[in-house]
């Protein structure tokens, strides 16, 4: 899938990787996370790869393995800092929602991502970033919860 960076077109993405992710072996809540997670990643490439502005293309690649389901997120813009998908010491989803005047504004994203899929990856090359995104499935008829970091 491919769109150009607009805004108003992230729920198109959300919506059609939730559908896709209906046909796999992932749970209703699982599909709604993984699909968060391709949301997060394709507003980031929208704001900061390309500032925001318009009429560049965000690619969405959607695989599916016997053993896993990858998502890669595409773009042409600025690259980002690879350090910025390295383990936090403190997570920004560690916070007291109680303390409304410390609840965390921005960059929760990355820190969505990285708690929810099993495997996070990000490469340039030739001007193309591509943020690649890796859940593990179960196994037909397995009841056991796929490894995470």
């Amino acid at each position: 899938m491919a769109v150009t960076s607009d805004l108003q077109n992230v729920p198109l993405i959300g919506q059609a990787i939730q559908r896709l992710c209906s046909l796999t072996p992932l749970s209703d809540l699982e599909s709604h996370q993984i699909a968060l997670c391709v949301v997060e990643a394709v507003n980031n490439a929208i704001v900061h790869a390309y500032n925001s502005e318009a009429e560049h293309e965000v690619e969405v690649i959607f695989c599916q393995h016997s053993d896993r389901l990858i998502v890669q997120i595409c773009d042409a813009g600025k690259a980002m800092d690879p350090d910025r998908l390295a383990p936090q010491a403190a997570s920004p989803l560690d916070f007291d929602p109680c303390c409304l005047e410390r609840l965390p504004e921005r960059g929760l994203g990355l820190a969505i991502i990285r708690n929810t899929m099993d495997e996070v990856t990000y490469t340039t090359s030739h001007g193309k970033n591509i943020l690649t995104l890796t859940r593990f499935l179960k196994p037909c008829g397995s009841r056991e919860e796929p490894l995470r970091e």
